[in-house]
């Protein structure tokens, strides 16, 4: 499917979901069309948070301020309660996508490809989470949207 998320400044549209880690996968397109100005910056986000929402791992893709022509792509997990440097993996300009496939399994083992980055972090994520794909302050597009177990 295709998730057009457009919102108003400092406002934010979500799509949230529980899902089961035992076999998971998620994999889409987002791409940034237009950034607005508000106190927030614009923002388009996917994370996978745990049922006590102690841990979670979250692909953020990030606009400096309004006026910029590209957005800044991050990963951030946060174990235990506690959030770790952002860690950045690159930029995204209006219009272009980024490509991005996710998958969990046994509640803990992540992979994931995300432009040309590959990564395959641990997290303790559980069997059960919190799906959110999530954008703000800006109209993004998350094309070929697909979930759910592999």
């Amino acid at each position: 499917m295709t998730y057009g998320c457009d919102t108003p400044a400092d406002r934010f549209s979500a799509i949230e979901q529980n899902v089961e880690l035992n076999s998971f996968f998620i994999k889409t397109n987002i791409q940034p069309n237009e950034f607005r100005k508000g106190k927030y910056a614009p923002l388009a986000q996917i994370f996978l948070e745990s049922m006590d929402e102690k841990n979670r791992w979250a692909l953020q893709v990030v606009a400096p301020d309004h006026k910029s022509k590209t957005a800044l792509a991050f990963l951030k997990m946060t174990v235990d309660g506690e959030t770790d440097e952002p860690f950045f993996i690159g930029s995204v300009s209006i219009g272009q996508r980024l490509p991005i496939a996710i998958s969990v399994t046994d509640g803990h083992k992540i992979s994931f490809t995300i432009g040309e980055l590959e990564g395959h972090p641990e997290l303790k994520l559980g069997n059960q989470a919190k799906l959110n794909i999530i954008c703000s302050t800006g109209d993004f597009v998350f094309s070929d949207l697909e979930w759910g177990s592999k």
